[in-house]
């Protein structure tokens, strides 16, 4: 319907238009370069003379014509501008009641060495710039942001960390909410890490990064919030850019892309698409140790697991923006990825004795056969009471998720002597997800004075996700339906939420206080054993913000928020999916959400280097726990209310300049994490210290060449029952620009000396688990990327204002 809506609409203008446009008075043109050859898609752009405020804009055609219909009397200058050439200023043209027409006739461009020359130097913003209140990675014209994937970007922004099954951290802090143009993405940590894997980093224009947000952003995140910005190109005229990559680590990897945008006064359209392949080798080791009460070791299971996977996935984005006039805007967008991630997973499992003899050893092969569509569709209106800030903004989103698992685990064991001692064992299952997201918002802005504003809102979400999981197992040579593994859940939630929050400066202060109130009201149905889990409870979480400028050297910033964390929707879902015949992973309904109160005191100096105090405490911390079923050699992952957590940090951020082709930005956080664990044994402190460094750099070589070294360390990590030892990524590229600026070749190693390597321990009751992953994270990649069309001044950009959807599923 929305699709059949824009058609019409668009058809009912381009008539109008077409129309109209005979009885209105035009000025032509056709524009040549310097050796007299067509200027096709350059911007055109008509100036009022008298204050050079933009009136009117279009492009050249492909054979560089150009016609400005509609225009009123009056005096006007044009100009006229392309990548790589001077801009054009026509003299003053005069249009009256007698004078219709003008011809500009034929024009031609100076090309501008100048600016090739220095396309790469001057204008361009750090990799990493450092505010008060966010942390902005600038990776769009970074050599990273060609050939890495989302995912790992994340793991390359300052302060941020993210596991092998896709939880985000950051400052040490779990529960971090990962949006995609401020819409949180209602992903698992296992479907945000394919969605992440998938999305292509040349379509990322920049990562924001907030470990206090303010009140007019959700609530739920209890680390925060990393917002990763799509690239919009909002230039005036037709623009495009085509890139791809190929490379290899264990196995080869490629990846194309096309985004094109077509932006007028009256009509911004933008697309883009991304294909993404993988070849990916991985392997595990991992020991599950069983104690008795008396902490003596009964028996262990040593396990080695080799994965080939193979990554495939297309995200596509489209949008429009209709600007009614200079008061009213109208846009549409649709967001999409589809992908696919079979994979193969022979593993070896040995069971050893007290005394470390031999048991038996099981031979399982696992097949994953995991596929996703994930869509997102958006309305959204912006009306200006003027031009002083006073606007109202409203966003309706539907968020559409499915996903898909057939897993086949088939298993036989061998005695040490080299015979089966039992049966050969089966396991077929199919794991769908289905997940349907309804949002709307409202956003309005009050100017108060020159100094202050209101700033106030209202949304109301609802969430509907089903999983019907059916497992079948092998009984006496043939699969028969297993009930008690088996099972199909319904979750619903409703949530409205209001925010106020106040604006104003004076003197040498600036105050932000707000304060955001959020009704949730929840229910599980577990269809299978008829059990119904219902939840209901009103949260107030004020957020209140101090700056004081000392003087234009130095600043000072206090921060307070309050948040919450809800359990996921797959965290609620107590059905259990088998990772192989020893372990499980299973949901938990009584979960309760933790609740966040988050202090900051930050410190500025020269707009170049920062330092931030912070403390956290966290109460009914969510953990995953580990445990044995039954006292035999199964165990599982579930989680769990585990306590409370505290979170102390210090963390430093600088932009270094050694010479003038050096620049570079440091960023150092040092944090103290603290467990206080229940557990049927009593209860636990767990806590250790941790420091981390990222460390970006840029070399300006000259002559259109540049190289970038990236390097991130973290020293010994307590989270939880789980502590993670160290581990470094060290990245470099390097970068040639060609075709007289537009395009650029780009080569990058990525973990060159393969320091990504996981070392986990998690320890709990009469459990002790190790672990030690070996990803396929060393891949070199050779890139391409080639921007094409007018180089104009950008249209009136806006970001859609449904700043908080998708994030939990």
């Amino acid at each position: 319907m929305m699709k059949t809506y824009i058609l019409a609409l668009l058809s009912t203008l381009s008539i109008f238009f077409s129309t109209t446009v005979k009885a209105q008075k035009n000025i032509y043109g056709k524009l040549l370069d310097e050796k007299a050859q067509h200027i096709p898609f350059a911007s055109v752009t008509v100036l009022r003379s008298a204050d050079s405020v933009k009136a009117y804009a279009v492009m050249t055609d492909t054979a560089g014509n150009f016609v400005l219909s509609g225009v009123k009397n009056g005096k006007y200058l044009v100009k006229i501008s392309y990548i790589g050439y001077e801009d054009y200023y026509s003299p003053v043209i005069e249009l009256t009641a007698l004078r219709n027409l003008h011809h500009l006739g034929s024009i031609r461009l100076n090309a501008d060495s100048r600016l090739l020359n220095t396309v790469n130097i001057s204008g361009q913003r750090p990799l990493i710039e450092q505010t008060l209140d966010k942390t902005i990675m600038n990776v769009e014209k970074s050599i990273f942001a060609e050939g890495n994937t989302a995912l790992e970007l994340l793991n390359k922004a300052p302060g941020v960390t993210v596991s092998e099954n896709g939880e985000v951290s950051l400052k040490g802090r779990s529960g971090t909410t990962v949006m995609i143009n401020g819409k949180p993405t209602y992903l698992s940590g296992d479907q945000l890490a394919n969605l992440l894997r998938g999305t292509n980093s040349s379509s990322i224009s920049r990562i924001e990064i907030m470990s206090n947000p303010t009140a007019q952003f959700d609530a739920s995140g209890s680390g925060g919030i990393v917002n990763i910005i799509i690239k919009k190109n909002m230039l005036i005229g037709f623009n495009g850019n085509i890139s791809g990559n190929i490379g290899a680590g264990k196995d080869i990897r490629n990846g194309q892309g096309i985004a094109l945008s077509y932006n007028t006064t009256l009509l911004n359209t933008y697309g883009s698409y991304n294909a993404n392949n993988q070849n990916l080798e991985s392997k595990r080791n991992a020991e599950r140790l069983f104690y008795s009460d008396s902490r003596t070791l009964l028996q262990s299971i040593q396990q080695e697991t080799m994965e080939k996977a193979k990554l495939r996935s297309h995200n596509f984005r489209f949008g429009i923006d209709l600007n009614l006039n200079e008061k009213n805007t109208l846009g549409f967008l649709v967001n999409g990825a589809i992908g696919k991630y079979p994979t193969e997973q022979p593993s070896t499992s040995i069971l050893r004795n007290a005394n470390g003899e031999t048991s038996w050893t099981a031979l399982t092969q696992t097949n994953n056969k995991e596929n996703w569509t994930d869509l997102l569709y958006n309305a959204n209106y912006v009306h200006k009471f003027n031009a002083d800030g006073h606007e109202l903004k409203a966003d309706v989103d539907y968020v559409y998720h499915f996903s898909k698992m057939q897993q086949q685990l088939d298993t036989r064991y061998v005695l040490p002597a080299g015979t089966a001692n039992r049966l050969p064992s089966g396991r077929r299952g199919n794991i769908p997800s289905n997940d349907d997201v309804y949002a709307a918002k409202i956003d309005y802005i009050l100017p108060l004075s020159k100094k202050s504003k209101l700033e106030a809102g209202w949304k109301g979400s609802y969430v509907r996700t089903e999983n019907n999981l059916q497992y079948d197992t092998l009984q006496n040579q043939t699969y028969l339906p297993d009930a008690s593994t088996s099972n199909h859940f319904i979750y619903k939630e409703n949530i409205q939420a209001a925010y106020i929050n106040l604006n104003t400066a004076w003197s040498k202060y600036q105050l932000q206080a707000g304060l955001r109130a959020e009704y949730t009201n929840t229910k599980g149905e577990q269809i299978t054993s008829n059990m119904v889990f219902k939840k209901d409870y009103l949260g107030l979480f004020p957020s209140l913000f101090l700056t004081r400028d000392i003087n234009e050297n130095h600043q000072l910033k206090t921060g307070y928020s309050r948040r919450i964390k809800r359990p996921g929707y797959w965290d609620l879902n107590p059905f259990r999916v088998y990772d192989d015949p020893f372990a499980f992973y299973e949901g938990n309904p009584y979960l309760k959400p933790a609740i966040v109160n988050a202090v900051e005191l930050g410190y500025g100096f020269k707009s170049r280097y920062f330092a931030t105090l912070s403390y956290n405490h966290t109460g009914n911390v969510i953990a995953e726990q580990v445990g044995r079923l039954d006292g035999g050699t199964v165990t599982f992952q579930r989680p769990e209310n585990i306590g409370s957590f505290d979170n102390f940090g210090l963390s430093m951020t600088t932009s270094t300049q050694i010479f003038k082709w050096w620049t570079g930005s440091q960023f150092l956080n040092i944090y103290h994490n603290r467990y206080k664990i229940n557990s049927n044994t009593g209860t636990t402190i767990t806590s250790g210290n941790t420091v981390s460094l990222n460390s970006q750099n840029t070399f300006n070589l000259g002559k259109g060449w540049k190289t970038e070294l990236s390097a991130f360390y973290i020293s010994e990590e307590v989270s939880g029952i789980t502590t993670t030892r160290p581990y470094s990524i060290i990245s470099s590229g390097i970068q040639k620009e060609v075709l007289k600026g537009k395009g650029s070749l780009k080569f990058m190693v990525n973990d060159i000396f393969e320091g990504y390597r996981i070392k986990r321990k998690m320890a709990y009751e009469n459990v002790l688990f190790l672990s030690h992953n070996a990803s396929d994270s060393r891949y070199g990649l050779l890139s391409f990327s080639y921007r094409f069309g007018a180089k104009g001044t950008p249209s009136n950009e806006r970001s859609t204002s449904s700043e908080d959807l998708k994030g939990r599923m």
